[in-house]
């Protein structure tokens, strides 16, 4: 928004901003520049802090890697043990579903498809064949084809071990970035199974840009049982959720 476009610009010349200000400057509610803050941060163009937020020093997937690690180990390890030898797998971006790259890479027997770098290069270790998605390379080091639909590879995945920025009733799987939804809804259409990587602090929240609905789920691993009516809903849905311990 140019609202957030401006929070950035401020954060540039002052270093540091205060939710306060900002929500004063702007006309708007504390909680909507705190919710500006969220997603800037998820985006990695900003660090919250207590009451306000800090230019982003660390780089963004690294320091995104490491919140709520012992969690996404464990639901890495959950995902993995969900892989049948000789697989064909699609892995998308982010922290989660790298994790479970790094719990795959012993392995030598599976093709993985994916368009996020660090996944790719984990995966290989072992001697798995991976094939990467072309594109334009973004600052998560994930490939994207802005604007324009990527041809599918000539492959049938077993399996897509997807990440998510929300999952809600009403939107389904959401994210922030709009550019990678484009990859993600082309790899669920070659996949036999979906498998939804993503910790508890993902649930009842929406971002912008919509998947598709919790059908499109048929299992969740997380590290706590969803709240009602989420868990509800997903049962209705047909995903099978498995906590990861």
């Amino acid at each position: 928004s140019a609202r957030q476009r401006d929070i950035l610009k401020t954060l540039q010349q002052t270093r540091q901003v205060d939710v306060t200000e900002l929500a004063q400057r702007f006309g708007v509610s504390g909680m909507t520049i705190r919710r500006d803050l969220a997603e800037l941060d998820e985006a990695g163009q900003l660090q919250r802090v207590h009451g306000g937020a800090i230019i982003r020093r660390a780089p963004a997937y690294g320091s995104r890697a490491s919140t709520r690690a012992p969690e996404k180990a464990a639901i890495a390890r959950a995902v993995a043990r969900l892989v049948e030898p000789g697989a064909a797998i699609g892995i998308d971006t982010g922290t989660t579903c790298h994790a479970a790259a790094a719990e795959l890479a012993h392995r030598n027997d599976l093709t993985v498809v994916t368009n996020a770098l660090h996944a790719a290069i984990t995966v290989r270790e072992g001697g798995n064949r991976v094939i990467v998605l072309g594109g334009l390379l973004t600052p998560e080091l994930s490939l994207v084809n802005p604007g324009t639909a990527q041809e599918p590879p000539q492959i049938h995945l077993d399996m897509l071990i997807l990440g998510c920025g929300g999952l809600s009733i009403d939107r389904g799987i959401t994210y922030f970035d709009p550019t990678e939804v484009e990859v993600r809804r082309m790899l669920a259409g070659l996949a036999d199974e979906v498998v939804v990587a993503a910790d508890h602090s993902k649930f009842d929240h929406k971002k912008a840009m919509v998947l598709g609905p919790l059908d499109l789920i048929d299992v969740l691993v997380t590290d706590h049982t969803p709240p009602e009516p989420l868990r509800t809903a997903l049962a209705a849905a047909g995903a099978e959720v498995l906590v990861a311990s």
